[in-house]
Order: structure tokens, then sequence, then C-alpha cells
């Protein structure tokens, strides 16, 4: 995956980003904008986004704050386990709908953060397994991540949804659920890659027929 070189200033608002995977693990592998395209625009590329992002997206519970002010001596290691978390993640998504062996490294990087999510596990007095995590702690919203992804795959073996690769695959790169009755959705987004797709079906025709 090639690195963002889109300037600061020119960053989308975490509010304009589009959540259109269906699960929040998929949303979080599709913060990567145009994949394939040679220059591509990393939605989380700061701590202050990618928490903007996880309250956005779901990944922090309602009412959740966490600090990121002492954050200076942990930010590139965070930065880091995003990055890595966030590919394990699509690749594993990507076998999973390929029908392909799930890949070992991804396996591993997920398992160890599998680990450190079921230690934030409690089972509560309603007879609930709750998410339990400190004040402070900078990924709960990557272990509530891996915890969906598990369910995910999950349910995807069971035949409760399908999932998909984006059609546009000249940059997109993007994953969603499919859970449209007859289960042939092929974009992420019918108002985005979709009406690319067809304006660029159009135009070839246009040549086409101005070429014969």
């Amino acid at each position: 995956m090639n690195s963002s070189s889109t300037p600061s200033s020119h960053l989308r608002p975490i509010a304009a980003i589009r959540l259109d995977g269906g699960r929040l693990c998929i949303d979080f592998a599709n913060t990567i904008h145009d994949r394939f395209a040679a220059d591509v625009e990393d939605y989380i590329s700061t701590p202050k986004r990618y928490l903007e992002w996880a309250k956005r997206a779901g990944a922090s519970a309602p009412g959740e704050v966490i600090d990121i002010s002492p954050l200076a001596a942990e930010r590139e290691r965070l930065m880091m386990e995003i990055h890595a978390l966030r590919d394990a993640i699509y690749a594993l998504l990507l076998a999973s709908a390929d029908r392909l062996p799930l890949p070992a490294n991804a396996l591993l990087i997920l398992n160890l953060w599998l680990r450190s999510a079921r230690q934030s596990q409690i089972f509560s007095a309603n007879g609930l397994l709750e998410f339990n995590v400190e004040p402070d702690d900078l990924y709960a919203p990557l272990k509530r991540i891996a915890l969906d992804l598990v369910e995910t795959i999950t349910e995807e073996r069971a035949g409760k949804l399908k999932l998909r690769q984006c059609a546009n695959r000249h940059s997109c790169g993007w994953l969603f659920a499919d859970t449209s009755k007859n289960g042939r959705r092929r974009w992420c987004a019918m108002e985005t890659c979709g009406t690319i797709s067809k304006m660029a079906t159009r135009r070839d025709k246009t040549r086409s027929h101005r070429a014969a």
C-alpha cells in the first residue's frame, strides 16, 4: 500500500468520510481512499483523526473520551499499530471474500489483538459479556475492531452476509458486506464508484462509435 501524499490541509473532514462497508472492521479497512491509485489518502493519518474517526464509526463507545495530549512519546508506535492492524484486517477480509486461506501473518497480528481485547471483556452482573477499558486506553477502538472482525468473518462463513470487493478495481479497493436480497451488490456505493464506472463505460462506447 502506498503512503498518503495528501497534504494535511487538503484532508477531507472526518464527518465527510463515507462509511459504506456495513461493518465496523470493514469501514476501518476502508480508511484508505482509492487503495489502488498511484496516490492514496489515509483518512486516519494522525492520532487525532484516528480518534475522531473511531468516534464517528462506532469504534469508541458513547461518552468515551480518550486524552491524546500526553501522547508525544507513543505517537509513532500508535500509528504503526493502527496501520499494521488495518493491513492485516484488509488481508483477512479479502481472503475471506475470495474464499482463500486466511494469511498466516495477518492471523498472527489479529490474534495478538484478540488476546488484548479479551482481557478487556468482563461478565457483568446483568449476565452480559461487556467491554471494559480504562479511560486513557488509546487502543480500545482497535480492540473493538478486532472483535468485530471475528464476528464478521464468522457471519460470512455462516452465510449471513457476503464479503465483496468493489467492482472498481482501477482505484477503489474498498470492501463491503453485501446484505442485499439478491446478493449482487457490485459497488462500495452507487453514488461514487457505480457512477464513475457507468460514465467510463459511456465514454468508451462513444469513442468506439466515433472510431467506427
